[in-house]
């Protein structure tokens, strides 16, 4: 299996996410700053996302995430379950654009100095 590339908006920079990891983990791997507080338990929604585009390529939601988004489409009014996604559960079999305010790419590490 492929791996996928998730767009993240409005940073506008990319993840990719390998088979079987979620969004989040990809993140994490790839020293983004992606705005949590139960780091994966999937408690506490700041990690919620909106899917912009590649709906078709999302992995199902399971059980528990789909109670979470439940509480969270019924206090945002304007997020729809279809397109609200919790990034610590949400796996990608392909291309996905998806909206998270908050979440920034690494920050390039500056070229060391040469000593003369």
């Amino acid at each position: 299996m492929a791996r996928a590339r998730v767009r993240v908006e409005p940073e506008g920079f990319e993840l990719e996410v390998r088979p079987g990891e979620t969004v989040f983990e990809a993140a994490l791997r790839a020293g983004v700053s992606w705005p949590t507080i139960c780091y994966g338990q999937a408690r506490c929604t700041a990690c919620a996302l909106r899917v912009v585009a590649g709906h078709q390529n999302l992995g199902p939601p399971g059980q528990v995430e789909q109670g979470v988004l439940r509480q969270i489409t019924g206090r945002r009014r304007q997020w729809s379950t279809r397109d609200t996604r919790l990034a610590c559960r949400l796996t990608v079999a392909g291309d996905v654009t998806v909206e998270k305010k908050g979440a920034k790419p690494a920050k390039a590490t500056p070229p060391e100095e040469s000593e003369e």
